[in-house]
C-alpha cells in the first residue's frame, strides 16, 4: 500500500495517533488480523485491518551481527510492526561472527537502498559503515548491543539490555547455585564467551566476573572465575568439545558452567560426560525455547530476561517516529534473572512469538 504525498496530512496524523493510542492490546489485535490475512494471501485485507493511514511504505532490513535462530523473536516483533504499517521487511546476515563479516552484511544492506537498517554497533569497527549508511539518508537503528560512546557521537540511541547488568545477574546466579548444588565454597566457575571483542558479550563477561567477586566477599567463598571463547553462537559441535575440555581440565574443582550465549552446548557436554542434572550449576543470559526445556529438565537453573520480541517491535516503532523528526530513545528492555518458577509465564509469552514466527514462515 504505497501512499503519495497528497495522502499525508491529517489522515497520516490521525492514523499515527490511532497507533500510539491503541496500546499493546490494540496493536496485538491489528497485527494478528494482519498476520491471519497475510497467511490467507489477502494483503489488502491485512492492511485494511490496521485502521489508519501510516504514511508511505518503507523498506526495512535487519542485519544481526551473526544471524541464527537466536533472533527469531526480534524478527517476529519487527515483522509485526511492518505488517501493521505496511512496510517491506528483509532479514540478512552471516552466521559466523566477525566485525568484517558484519560490515560486509551492512554494506550489502546499503546496496539494497532501504529506508531503515536495524543492526548492532558492537565495535568501533562498525562506525564507518554506519556513517556511510547515514550519509546515504538511511535511518540507522541500533538494537541488541552498542558501544555507548560511539552511538552518542552518531546521535543514536540503543535499544536492548545492559550487558553488564545482565552479566552480573548471570554471574551471581552462577555463584549462588554453585554453592547450593555442590556445597563447595571453593572451585572454578567457567564463563564461555561466544563473540570475544563484541561489546555486549564482553560486558556480560565483565559483569559476571564482578558478581562472582562480590559473592565471594559476601559469603566467604573463594570461587575462581575463568573465561574462554566457547563458539556457542556459530558451531555447536566445536562448542561442545570446548566445554568437555574445560570439564576435563578442572575436574572436581568445576562448580559452574555459564555463558554469555547459547547454553545448549553446555548441557550436551554435561551429558557427554555422564553428569546428572544439577551436579554443577549451569545457566546463561536470555531464555529461548531449548533453554527453557533444559531448565525444566533440571540441567539449567536460570536465564535472564532481555525481551527480544519487544526489542524488535521497539526498533521499528522508533524508526517510525524518527521519520517525523523525533530522536529515537535509548530503551532498556530488561536483564532480570529468570528461575524455574518463572517458566510458566515465559512459556506463555514464548508461545505467542513462536506462533507469529511460524505464521510469517520465519523459523530459521
Amino acid at each position: 500500500m504505497t501512499h503519495n504525498k497528497s495522502t499525508h496530512g491529517a489522515g497520516v496524523q490521525q492514523g499515527r495517533r490511532q497507533f500510539l493510542q491503541a496500546g499493546a492490546g490494540g496493536v496485538a489485535l491489528s497485527v494478528l488480523a494482519g498476520v491471519l490475512a497475510n497467511s490467507a494471501g489477502d494483503t489488502e485485507v491485512a492492511f485494511a485491518q490496521a485502521s489508519g493511514n501510516f504514511g508511505p511504505k518503507r523498506k526495512v532490513i535487519w542485519v544481526p551481527q551473526a544471524t541464527g535462530d537466536w533472533n527469531i523473536p526480534i524478527r517476529a516483533g519487527q515483522r509485526d510492526f511492518c505488517a501493521m504499517v505496511g512496510w517491506d521487511y528483509q532479514h540478512i546476515g552471516n552466521p559466523v561472527y566477525s566485525v568484517e563479516n558484519h560490515v560486509e552484511q551492512v554494506n550489502n544492506a546499503i546496496s539494497a537502498s532501504p529506508d531503515v537498517i536495524v543492526t548492532e554497533l558492537e565495535s568501533v569497527g562498525m562506525v564507518p559503515v554506519f556513517q556511510k549508511a547515514m550519509s546515504s539518508g538511511i535511518q540507522m537503528i541500533i538494537i541488541d548491543q552498542g558501544v555507548v560512546e560511539e552511538a552518542a557521537k552518531l546521535k543514536l540511541g540503543i535499544i536492548g539490555e545492559d550487558g553488564y547488568v545482565s552479566g552480573y545477574a548471570n554471574g551471581m546466579q552462577g555463584a549462588t547455585f554453585a554453592q547450593k548444588l555442590t556445597g563447595k565454597t571453593d572451585g572454578v566457575i567457567v564463563f564461555g564467551n561466544g563473540n570475544p571483542g563484541a561489546q555486549l558479550i564482553d560486558a556480560r563477561q565483565n559483569g559476571g566476573q564482578q558478581a562472582v567477586q562480590d559473592y565471594n566477599q559476601q559469603h566467604g567463598t573463594t570461587y575462581q572465575y575463568v573465561a574462554f571463547p566457547d563458539s556457542s553462537f556459530d558451531d555447536e559441535a566445536q562448542s561442545i568439545q570446548k566445554y568437555t575440555a574445560q570439564m576435563d581440565q578442572y575436574g572436581d574443582r568445576l562448580v559452574a558452567l555459564i555463558t554469555g550465549g547459547n547454553v545448549i552446548p553446555i548441557v550436551k557436554a554435561m551429558q557427554e560426560r555422564n553428569m546428572r542434572p544439577g551436579q554443577i550449576a549451569a545457566g546463561s543470559v536470555d531464555l529461548p525455547p531449548a533453554h527453557q526445556q533444559a531448565m525444566q529438565d533440571g540441567w539449567v537453573q536460570w536465564g535472564t530476561d532481555q525481551q527480544q520480541y519487544l526489542m524488535g517491535l521497539y526498533s521499528l516503532a522508533s524508526a517510525f517516529a524518527a521519520f517525523d523528526g523525533y530522536s529515537y530513545p535509548t530503551i532498556r528492555t530488561g536483564e532480570a534473572p529468570l528461575l524455574i518458577e518463572d517458566l510458566p509465564r515465559i512459556k506463555k509469552r514464548t508461545d505467542i512469538w513462536l506462533a507469529k514466527a511460524k505464521a510469517y514462515g520465519d523459523m530459521s
